[in-house]
């Protein structure tokens, strides 16, 4: 028996379509590029904002995979991308770059999403203070023993400095006149998440919407737990959509159902994790 013929998504995952849709009479795609964090959600974004807009002359929107804050950044200095996902600020050589043509950056932000402390499942700590954190991350303290765990060495897993996640937890807890430890390990992150798992001993960090289905422990901070629009979290970044300059009329509408529909916790519904495999 013949199955029913599948229906395409809305949202696609390619590089350029804009070359076909010219081709045949539609409007060029709307391309996205950046933050993996953001990724999920955007897809959400896009199918919901196609589906207000079925009978318009909409053309589809590109969601070019998850390649990080500053690619994304780059990508609408090369003139490649109409929108960047960025999970963190600009960062400061690409928001030079721009002046020097005469242009800037323009950020819409969508959401504040809380970055969390995480640890093995076996460690026996539940809180630490942002002083702690602060101490860990820098090397000041070594060893879990310090904090009343267990007497073994601390091992400090970080992002790559391009990202916006991690930018903005270095931003938050360290402020601009500390560094990490140089024995930290910069991985991206499912290499961090899949480390954590196998070693007891080791600390990382995520947004809280891309909180993965594995059995790893969230830290309070200061007693405090994340929770949706934390008021009292102390550790967050900003989740943004970024245009060089006044957005295209096209990415204004997109942007602008995006922040209505976050305002209204709306975008979160299935889409606030990253599941790995």
């Amino acid at each position: 028996m013949r199955g029913l013929p599948s229906i395409p998504r809305p949202w696609i995952d390619e590089t350029d379509v804009n070359a076909i849709a010219t081709t045949l009479g539609h409007p060029p795609a709307l391309q996205l590029t950046g933050s993996t964090t953001l990724l999920p959600r955007m897809q959400h974004a896009a199918e919901s904002y196609l589906r207000l807009q079925m009978f318009s002359d909409t053309g589809r929107i590109v969601i070019n995979g998850g390649c990080g804050t500053a690619r994304g950044c780059k990508a609408l200095l090369d003139g490649t991308t109409d929108i960047a996902m960025a999970s963190g600020a600009v960062p400061a050589d690409l928001a030079a770059a721009a002046a020097t043509r005469g242009l800037a950056f323009r950020s819409a932000i969508v959401s504040r999403d809380a970055i969390l402390p995480l640890v093995h499942a076996a460690n026996p700590l539940d809180s630490l203070t942002l002083l702690q954190l602060r101490n860990i991350f820098t090397g000041r303290i070594v060893n879990w023993r310090s904090l009343g765990g267990p007497d073994a060495a601390i091992e400090v897993l970080v992002g790559p400095a391009s990202g916006g996640v991690s930018a903005s937890w270095r931003k938050t807890l360290l402020g601009d006149g500390d560094t990490c430890t140089p024995l930290a390990r910069v991985m991206g992150m499912d290499e961090r998440l899949a480390r954590l798992v196998d070693r007891p001993n080791a600390i990382t960090y995520m947004a809280q919407m891309a909180l993965p289905l594995r059995r790893l422990k969230v830290l309070r901070v200061g007693g405090v737990a994340a929770a949706p629009a934390p008021s009292a979290y102390p550790l967050y970044a900003p989740m943004s959509l970024v245009t060089l300059g006044m957005p295209a009329p096209a990415a204004a509408r997109f942007i602008a159902h995006v922040s209505a529909h976050a305002a209204a916790n709306v975008l979160t519904e299935g889409a606030v994790e990253l599941r790995h495999e």
